[in-house]
C-alpha cells in the first residue's frame, strides 16, 4: 500500500537492540566529564568528554585530551600500572574496544568487529581487558591484550553487564537479570580463579530496579560496592556490603549521581552530577554527604589534542530577529561537537547529532578548519546551512537565516504535540526551562508533557500536573503537564487534566497491578475533567494481505474496543513507536465503520536522553478558532480539524469543507466531490495521495523541487464517491535528515460525506474487526484476575463492543 517509503524503524535502532538498550547502556558524547576513573597513583582523573578522553589533575585545574577523531571516545579505564587507559570507541560503523598511553599518543584498536563491546575493565596483573560484548545477549568477555584473544568469562539468559573485579583480582562482579524482577538487574558476584572459559551464573549480591545505571564498584578492601542505587526517587550512590545486606545512600540529592569511581587510597570516590544540567566531575568522601560536602573537581581550561578555535554564532528570522532553533555542526574532524554546558543529542534513525540553541546565539569550541553549520526549526522554516573556516586560536563568526517555508499560524493552524514526556531516566539534568526550550527551538506551539510511570518508576514529577499551563508558556507557546496510562493492551495519552487518574499502569508483571486494565476509566475521566483521551502510538506493522488478515498481530491494543464503546477522542497516526502504515490501516477500518477520530501526531520523545530525537518529530498541527490556548487547541482536535505528520504539511478541503467537518449531500447530488490539496514540506516527498473510504483514489507524483517551495503544491481533483463515507489526504516520502522519525508521512482527518442521509459502513471491516476483538479477549483471557468480578467487568466491555461489530457488519 505505502510501497518503499514504509520502512518501519520503531524508534532509535542504531545497532539492532532494544531503544532502551541503546538510550541507557551504550555510551553517550556529553558537554561535561563522563565515567570518571583514577589513575592508580591518584594524582589524576581520566573521563569522556566531547567524544575525547581526557584527563584532568584530581584536584582540578587543566583538562587534556588524549583522543582526537573522527572516532568518539567514551569509558575510561586506568591500567594498573598507570601507562594505559582502555576505552570504548565509536568508530563510526561501530562499538569496539581501543587503548592509548595515558601521556596521549595513537589509538590501538583492540576489537574490531561487527558486534557491539563497551565497558572495558582491567584484570589486576594488566594482562586482560574484561568488556561486554555480544553473546546471547550482552555477556561479559575477556581479552588477552598480547595476542587479542577473545574467550567468554560470563554468559547467561539476559544481559551480563558492566564487569568490575576485585582488589584481589579474584572475583568478578557485574549487573544480571534476576528473575521475577523489574529493571536490568542486581549485582552479582562469581570467583575468576576456576577453570577458564565459560563460568555459570554466580551469587547474587544486591537486587533493586535498576535501568543500566548500578556499575558497582569495589572499595579497596573488597568488602562493598559502590553502587548508582534508584530508589529514592533520583539517581543517588550508595553502598552495600559485598556479602550482600543492607545499602546505605550517600549522596541523596534532588537530581541525579552517577559512576562512582573510587580512588586508590579508597578515602573518596569520584562521581558526576547533574545537579545544574550539564555533568559536572565531583569528589565526596567515603562516607558521602549532602552536596555542600562534595568537592568539585574544577576544569579551569582545556587542552585539546589538535589545534582549536571557537565559532561564535546565531540564528535570525529574514528581519534579523534571534529564533531558537535546533543545530547540526560537523567539524574539521567529522564529528559534531556542542556548546559546553549544552546537551549533545543524536537523532537516531538518521545518526544526525544536534544541540538546540535556546536563544538562537551559540558558541562552540571545535577543531581548527571548515565547520559546517545547518539550523532546522520545525516544520515552517526553510533548514538553512553555512560553511566557516575556524583558524587556531581564533574565534570565527557566523549568521544563519532561517526563512519561512509557510506561516501556519497565519491561517489559524497551530502545531502541537499529543505526546512528549519530561524525566526518562537520561542523565542530563533537565530542568522545566530547558524542557520547554526544546519546544520552542523546533516551533512547537502545544507541547503535551505525559507524566507517566515505567515498571515501578515514575517518569516526571509529581506536582507537574496542575491543570494549567507552565508559567513559561507564551501567548504562541503553550506547555502544559498531563498524564498518560500505560497499560498492557496500549497506551491512553490524556491532555487537559486538573488531576491524576490512577494507578498510572496496568498490567505491568510483578507488581500488584499485574492484571490487564480497561481503558475506560482514562478515557470517561480525561472527558469528565473537560480534557481529551487518545491513543498512543497504535501499530507497529500493517498487514500483508488487507483482504485476509490475520487478527493476532493487532491484539496489543483495545483500541477496537474502545472505539466501538465511542470512547476516544484522537489517534497518534504518526508517532515514534509505531509505524504509520500499519497504524493508517486500522485508522482506516475505524473510519470505515462510521467512527469519527482526528488523525493526529505524538512522538513519544524521552527528552534527558542524549539518544532520542527532539518534541514535536511527530506532530499535530491543529486549526484553532480564535485565539491559541489549550482549550481551543484541545476543542480543534476533539472536532477533528486536525493532520498528523513527520513533516509534510497538507491542507486539505473537498467541496470547500476541510478535515473533521461533515459534508451532506442529497442522494441525487453528483457522484464527484472537489478535493483541494496543498502540500508544503521541509524533507523531500514522493506523492500525495487522495484517500476514499480508506483506498487510494487518486495519486499526484511530488518531485524534488516541492521540498522548501514557499508556493508549495496544489492539486484539484474531482474524485467520485457515490456511496458517500469520507475522503481524506496523505503524503508519503523516504527518510531524509530532515524527517526526525522513519519517514515522510502526514494523514489528515476525512472530510465526512453522507450522501441520502445513510452514512457509509463497510460491513468487511466492521467483521474484520470484530474478529479483532474476539483475539483480543483470548489475549486478555490469559490475565491472572484478581477477582471473577473484574474478569466479567472487562468481558461485558468485549461483548459490548463486539455486538457493535456484528450489527455494523449485518449480522
Amino acid at each position: 500500500m505505502f510501497g518503499a517509503a514504509a520502512t518501519l524503524v520503531a524508534g532509535p535502532s542504531r545497532f539492532g537492540f532494544s531503544d532502551r538498550i541503546e538510550r541507557h547502556l551504550f555510551p553517550e558524547v556529553t558537554t561535561g566529564p563522563s565515567e570518571p576513573a583514577w589513575s592508580p597513583d591518584g594524582q589524576w582523573i581520566a573521563f569522556s568528554m566531547q567524544g575525547d578522553v581526557w584527563k584532568v589533575p584530581a584536584g582540578g585545574g587543566e583538562a587534556v585530551a588524549l583522543t582526537r577523531g573522527p572516532a568518539y571516545y567514551f569509558e575510561p579505564a586506568w591500567s594498573p600500572d598507570g601507562r594505559f587507559i582502555a576505552f570504548s570507541m565509536d568508530t563510526g560503523g561501530n562499538l569496539d574496544i581501543g587503548m592509548i598511553a595515558s601521556s596521549g599518543g595513537d589509538v590501538t584498536r583492540l576489537t574490531e568487529t561487527r558486534d557491539v563491546e563497551i565497558e572495558p575493565t582491567w584484570s589486576r596483573d594488566g594482562q586482560d581487558v574484561f568488556f561486554v560484548g555480544r553473546g546471547r545477549g550482552f555477556d561479559i568477555l575477556k581479552l588477552r591484550i598480547a595476542d587479542k584473544t577473545v574467550t567468554p568469562v560470563v554468559a547467561d539468559a539476559g544481559d551480563q553487564l558492566q564487569p568490575a573485579i576485585s582488589p584481589d583480582g579474584k572475583t568478578l562482579a557485574y549487573v544480571s537479570p534476576v528473575s521475577g524482577k523489574l529493571g536490568t538487574g542486581g549485582i552479582w558476584t562469581i570467583p575468576l580463579d576456576g577453570a577458564p572459559g565459560l563460568q555459570p551464573r554466580g551469587t547474587m549480591v544486591h537486587y533493586e530496579e535498576s535501568e543500566y545505571r548500578m556499575r558497582p564498584a569495589w572499595t579497596p578492601d573488597g568488602k562493598a560496592f559502590l553502587y548508582v542505587s534508584d530508589e529514592m526517587g533520583s539517581n543517588d550512590v550508595a553502598i552495600v556490603p559485598a556479602a550482600g545486606g543492607n545499602p546505605v545512600v550517600l549522596t541523596n540529592d534532588l537530581m541525579g549521581e552517577f559512576s562512582p569511581a573510587i580512588s586508590p587510597d579508597g578515602r573518596s570516590f569520584a562521581f558526576i552530577s547533574n545537579r545544574t544540567g550539564p555533568m559536572t566531575l565531583h569528589v565526596a568522601p567515603m562516607g558521602g554527604g549532602p552536596f555542600g560536602s562534595w568537592r568539585a573537581v574544577n576544569i579551569t581550561a582545556r587542552r585539546p589534542s589538535v589545534p582549536s578555535g571557537r565559532v561564535r554564532a546565531r540564528v535570525v528570522d529574514e528581519r534579523g530577529q534571534a529564533l531558537p532553533a535546533r543545530i547540526h555542526v560537523k567539524a574539521a574532524d567529522g564529528r559534531a561537537y556542542a556548546p559546553a554546558g549544552g546537551f549533545a543529542r543524536v537523532i537516531a534513525v538518521t545518526e544526525t547529532h544536534y544541540f538546540h540553541a535556546a536563544t538562537g546565539a551559540f558558541e562552540i569550541d571545535v577543531p581548527a578548519g571548515s565547520l559546517e553549520i545547518e539550523a532546522v526549526r520545525g516544520f515552517e522554516y526553510v533548514p538553512s546551512k553555512v560553511t566557516v573556516n575556524v583558524g587556531a586560536g581564533a574565534t570565527a563568526n557566523a549568521t544563519i537565516t532561517l526563512r519561512r517555508l509557510v506561516n501556519a499560524p497565519s491561517m489559524g493552524w497551530y502545531s502541537g504535540d499529543t505526546h512528549a514526556h519530561d524525566l526518562h531516566q537520561g542523565r542530563f539534568g533537565l530542568t522545566h526551562r530547558t524542557l520547554f526550550d526544546q519546544s520552542l527551538a523546533e516551533d512547537l506551539h502545544v507541547t503535551n508533557v505525559l507524566i507517566h510511570m515505567d515498571g515501578t518508576r515514575l517518569m516526571g514529577r509529581w506536582p507537574d500536573l496542575t491543570g494549567q499551563p507552565s508559567p513559561l508558556s507564551t501567548a504562541t507557546h503553550i506547555m502544559q503537564f498531563s498524564e498518560e496510562f500505560r497499560g498492557s493492551l496500549g497506551h491512553i495519552g490524556m491532555l487537559g487534566l486538573t488531576q491524576y487518574i490512577l494507578p498510572l499502569t496496568g498490567g505491568a508483571a510483578n507488581t500488584p497491578y499485574a492484571q490487564v486494565a480497561s481503558d475506560t476509566p482514562y478515557l470517561d475521566g480525561a472527558r469528565a475533567q473537560g480534557g481529551i483521551a487518545g491513543f498512543m502510538h497504535p501499530y507497529t506493522g500493517a498487514s500483508q494481505d488487507p483482504a485476509a488478515p490475520n487478527p493476532s498481530q493487532w491484539t496489543g491494543t483495545l483500541i477496537p474496543v474502545d472505539v466501538a464503546l465511542g470512547k476516544g477522542d484522537f489517534y497518534d497516526v504518526v508517532s515514534l513507536y509505531s509505524d504509520e502504515a500499519g497504524s493508517a490501516e486500522m485508522y482506516y477500518r475505524l473510519l470505515n465503520c462510521g467512527f469519527r477520530l482526528a488523525a493526529t501526531g505524538g512522538t513519544d520523545n524521552f527528552p534527558d536522553v542524549w539518544r532520542d530525537p527532539p518534541p514535536g518529530t511527530d506532530r499535530t498541527f491543529v486549526k484553532v478558532n480564535g485565539p491559541l490556548n489549550l482549550s481551543s487547541w484541545m476543542a480543534a482536535v476533539k472536532a477533528g480539524r486536525t493532520f498528523g505528520t513527520t513533516g509534510p504539511l497538507v491542507f486539505l478541503t473537498v467541496n470547500g469543507r476541510e478535515p473533521g467537518d461533515v459534508l451532506d449531500l442529497a442522494a441525487s447530488a453528483p457522484a464527484t466531490v472537489q478535493v483541494e490539496a496543498k502540500v508544503f514540506s521541509v524533507a523531500p516527498v514522493q506523492r500525495l495521495e487522495i484517500l476514499t473510504n480508506g483506498k487510494v483514489a487518486a495519486t499526484v507524483k511530488l518531485d524534488a523541487d516541492v521540498a522548501w517551495s514557499q508556493s508549495g503544491f496544489v492539486a484539484k481533483q474531482d474524485i467520485q464517491l457515490p456511496e458517500g463515507g469520507w475522503v481524506a489526504a496523505r503524503v508519503v516520502g523516504l527518510s531524509s535528515r530532515y524527517v526526525t522519525d522513519s519517514y515522510a508521512f502526514a494523514q489528515t482527518t476525512p472530510v465526512y460525506v453522507v450522501r441520502g442521509g445513510k452514512p457509509y459502513v463497510s460491513q468487511s471491516d466492521a467483521k474484520f474487526l470484530g474478529d479483532v476483538v474476539d483475539a483480543i479477549w483470548m489475549r486478555a483471557s490469559r490475565s491472572a484476575w484478581r477477582s471473577d468480578a473484574e474478569r466479567d467487568a472487562f468481558k461485558r466491555e468485549i461483548d459490548q463492543a463486539k455486538a457493535v461489530y456484528l450489527k455494523l457488519a449485518g449480522q
